[in-house]
């Protein structure tokens, strides 16, 4: 095991001239001491190519990801290397070098839509920074101005079936404002209510990418239900959203598995008074997927190769 590049990534993601940082940096040594065959591993990986060694440097967090319980409840350090891995291969798979170097060097936000609300953009962005990195790999983020409205925390890799790909997703975190202009920006979008927004991006994200299937995970697989009382409960239930989504529990309770294309009611199931509603959301959705798909092709190799 490489002790001195250790010690650089683990001074990179704590600050030890802070006592409480420290102990959290000595612990950093000490998991990756007890499980030297899976760190060794994990920086073989990185080390494989100059891409990866540039991401590693450019994100430590992916060495820490792998040291703590994150992503989803018992989620072992088999997985959660695999995990990384595969995510990272996913990517390189189907991305440039630009795309992997954007969101994990300089950690530039991927912008896919936008649109103004009162005098304010209002977009839906690719972006990864530490403080997501409990719940995934990257992030799908609804910004509103300089506030972040929701965020999807995701990872990419095989699905429960090892031959389809699929977005994983480990949180959908909202906004600590309140509710003020959720409330507003769903009149605004002709009664889409904004968590189903970001969610119907999420989709459009998958589908492009080349994914068959989301997989969410539930209340009970949330990654901080390795820590928390068994009284005590999320204070949001991903679960009943991902059941609106069209979700089905899996064998697996600590996820759901929900199809990436979102049901649409035919206009003649729709009463008269709200079909032109409906027909303008859908028309958003249809904008936002084109928006969507125009923004990531620079980015996909398949679009470049065409």
């Amino acid at each position: 095991m490489d002790y001195k590049t250790l010690k650089v990534i683990g001074k990179s993601l704590y600050q030890t001239h802070i006592p409480k940082e420290m102990k959290r940096y000595l612990v950093f040594l000490g998991r990756c001491y007890l499980h030297q065959k899976e760190i060794t591993e994990l920086f073989a990986f990185f080390a494989k190519t100059p891409l990866r060694q540039k991401l590693l440097a450019g994100n430590p967090s992916f060495v820490e990801q792998v040291t703590r319980a994150f992503f989803y409840k018992e989620a072992s350090w088999t997985e959660r290397i695999a995990l990384v891995e595969n995510h990272i291969r996913y990517l390189e798979n189907i991305g440039t070098a630009e795309f992997l170097e954007k969101l994990y060097c300089t950690h530039e936000p991927v912008e896919l839509w936008k649109d103004e609300f009162q005098e304010q953009q209002l977009s839906l962005a690719l972006w990864f920074h530490g403080g997501q990195r409990k719940e995934g790999c990257l992030s799908l983020v609804l910004r509103w101005g300089k506030e972040d409205l929701y965020q999807i925390m995701f990872w990419l890799s095989p699905g429960l079936n090892a031959a389809e790909s699929a977005v994983w997703i480990g949180a959908l975190q909202g906004t600590q404002q309140g509710n003020a202009i959720i409330k507003v920006l769903t009149k605004h979008y002709f009664g889409y209510r904004t968590k189903n927004l970001i969610f119907y991006g999420m989709r459009s994200v998958a589908e492009i990418l080349g994914c068959k299937n989301i997989y969410a995970v539930t209340n009970d697989g949330y990654y901080a239900m390795n820590h928390v009382r068994l009284d005590r409960k999320l204070k949001t239930s991903f679960s009943d959203f991902w059941e609106e989504c069209g979700g089905i529990p899996c064998e697996d309770k600590r996820f759901y598995v929900i199809p990436v294309e979102e049901s649409r009611k035919e206009m003649s199931e729709l009463k008269p008074s709200k079909r032109a509603n409906h027909r303008r959301r859908y028309e958003l959705m249809d904008d936002i997927t084109a928006a969507i798909a125009t923004s990531l092709s620079p980015y996909l190799k398949e679009s470049k190769d065409k």
